[in-house]
């Protein structure tokens, strides 16, 4: 699953630009929504986002989203910590 919809899949410019700027708006300690993978993360740095929450009736869609996130975040030198993912999941079944 994860080669066919994450490793062969590549970011584009857009995905780096609008990254960003999302980041960029947020301040240190501010939260991002992201409803496509019902994640919650958090502005640690200035080019930091730290998973603080996932809320989910789809876990595999919602890990896909990440992966592809980090993708993005790794292209645009944004680290996107998910270290502890499997601590924050609440899975709505």
């Amino acid at each position: 699953m994860k080669r066919k919809y994450v490793d062969e899949w590549e970011p584009t410019d857009n995905d780096e630009k609008w990254l960003i700027e999302t980041i960029g708006k947020l301040k240190v300690g501010g939260l991002w929504q992201f409803p496509a993978a019902g994640a919650t993360f958090e502005k640690a740095g200035a080019d930091h986002l730290r998973l603080k929450s996932i809320q989910t009736d789809d876990p595999l869609k919602a890990m896909i989203e990440i992966e592809k996130t980090k993708k993005v975040g790794k292209r645009a030198g944004i680290k996107i910590d998910t270290e502890k993912a499997a601590d924050y999941i609440l899975f709505h079944l």
